[in-house]
């Protein structure tokens, strides 16, 4: 993975000392699943390990954006094919996609929620319950698999009525961070991916964090100390790769969940890439200079597009547009971040881990808890059901 911005060449240099621990961060409860040996032995995955399943996830947040984050780096086809994900109860989509569905014995649904009481899968249980009813599916129950926490909620009062298989939701691990516990990897042991593949991915990812954390530190409090001096309120991500999209979601969530906690908070804006090139660019380029640009990039090798051949070959034409997005951004002064990848899961797990790093540094920089979520308790409170 390489990190780089042009802030030297817009003429700034940050020289605070702002103290941190990478021995605190890497010990944060979310990477108890990598440091912990044995963390996932709780669980019984014997199923997963001689069949795999089309599954079907329903989660809010992070409790389905985790699965979502992972799968479509390792398998893009995946999605919509053999991995079904439902985070919006938009009955539209649902009927959609299940009432034309052959289900059979190699279904199974996922519905995920950490507090086992959100509104949202109680909708989606029942609206599934409903309309597998109607499509005559016998033995319902045994194709469901509930993931929440073992307290007395709705889902393992229901699980327990209804002899469903139950997961424990680690309660020590929020939902938007959840990539490593079995939040986001068992819908991917349901597929077929195996867990010590990926558990594997996650320790390297880990251990070259902590090899590079002061490195990598430097160019997070670069970035910020640029935005507090020039008084940058907005960050857009943007991504031109589809394998990458996902993490621009997902660390839009991990942003403006973290910290978004007071006034000094930034806007983030999640933006991709030739769709926003050509509705938001004018604006970026000719609006407020209030933002800050951070791409997020995988390493493929382009040509410059002097026939169809290389217009249609691979990612050619993406990584094309995406170079000359930063090339005019970067004319017109704009602070303009770049992190780039190879197209490989060891090194896109670094990324992940690096990413809540960034969240991890900016919270010790704005002096907020960027593990809670106060605001958002509120409102589910007031959508109870």
């Amino acid at each position: 993975m390489l990190v780089k911005n042009n802030s030297k060449k817009l003429k700034f240099n940050f020289n605070k000392n702002i103290k941190y621990s990478i021995k605190e961060f890497l010990s944060l409860d979310m990477f108890n699943p990598i440091n912990q040996k044995n963390y996932f032995d709780i669980y019984n995955l014997d199923l997963f390990e001689k069949k795999k399943f089309r599954t079907h996830v329903f989660g809010m947040g992070g409790s389905s954006l985790s699965t979502k984050l992972l799968a479509q780096f390792l398998d893009p086809n995946s999605l919509g094919k053999n991995l079904f994900i439902f985070d919006n109860p938009s009955p539209i989509k649902i009927k959609n996609s299940l009432q034309d569905l052959q289900i059979n014995k190699n279904d199974k649904f996922i519905f995920i929620s950490k507090s086992g009481n959100t509104i949202e899968i109680k909708y989606f249980l029942h609206m599934l319950i409903k309309i597998l009813n109607k499509k005559k599916v016998s033995d319902i129950y045994k194709k469901f698999i509930f993931i929440t926490e073992n307290s007395e909620n709705y889902m393992k009062k229901y699980a327990k009525k209804n002899n469903i298989l139950c997961f424990e939701h680690d309660p020590n691990i929020g939902g938007r961070f959840s990539i490593f516990s079995i939040t986001a990897l068992l819908p991917l042991l349901s597929i077929g991916f195996p867990l010590s593949k990926i558990l594997n991915s996650f320790k390297k990812a880990k251990s070259l964090i902590k090899k590079n954390h002061s490195k990598l530190s430097k160019e997070i409090f670069s970035s910020i100390g640029f935005e507090k001096k020039f008084k940058l309120n907005i960050l857009v991500g943007l991504s031109y790769h589809d394998k990458i999209n996902t993490v621009n979601e997902w660390y839009r969530q991990i942003f403006a969940e973290s910290l978004g906690k007071n006034s000094n908070a930034i806007n983030y804006i999640s933006s991709y890439g030739s769709i926003d090139q050509h509705s938001q660019f004018q604006l970026y380029l000719d609006g407020p200079n209030d933002k800050h640009f951070n791409f997020f990039k995988i390493s493929i090798p382009k040509n410059s597009i002097s026939s169809n051949s290389n217009l249609i070959k691979g990612y050619n034409l993406m990584s094309v547009l995406e170079e000359g997005a930063i090339k005019t951004l970067q004319q017109k002064k704009f602070l303009v971040s770049q992190i780039s990848i190879k197209d490989d899961f060891n090194d896109y797990c670094y990324l992940l881990i690096y990413l809540i790093f960034d969240i991890y540094l900016r919270s010790i920089y704005e002096k907020i808890n960027f593990l809670d979520q106060p605001a958002v308790e509120i409102l589910k409170k007031n959508t109870k059901a």
